[in-house]
């Protein structure tokens, strides 16, 4: 998978172990499965821009601060 996929799945599994949210909490928050959380994680899923935003809401991020910041 691209760089792209990488950091933002680094980021996605960052923040959510500040949180202390188990992938099975996030599943439940975003109605995507731990297997696609998990590849999404690990940088091995391609996810649409909709999983994403998701994702990142329900951990208080974006895509913008995602990517740049981080």
């Amino acid at each position: 998978m691209s760089n792209l996929n990488k950091t933002i799945g680094k980021s996605i599994k960052s923040r959510r172990k500040e949180l202390n949210l188990e992938l099975e909490t996030l599943s439940l928050h975003t109605s995507v499965s731990i297997s696609v959380l998990s590849n999404i994680e690990n940088g091995k899923a391609n996810p649409t821009i909709k999983t994403l935003e998701k994702v990142l809401s329900v951990l208080g991020l974006t895509l913008q601060t995602t990517i740049i910041e981080r």
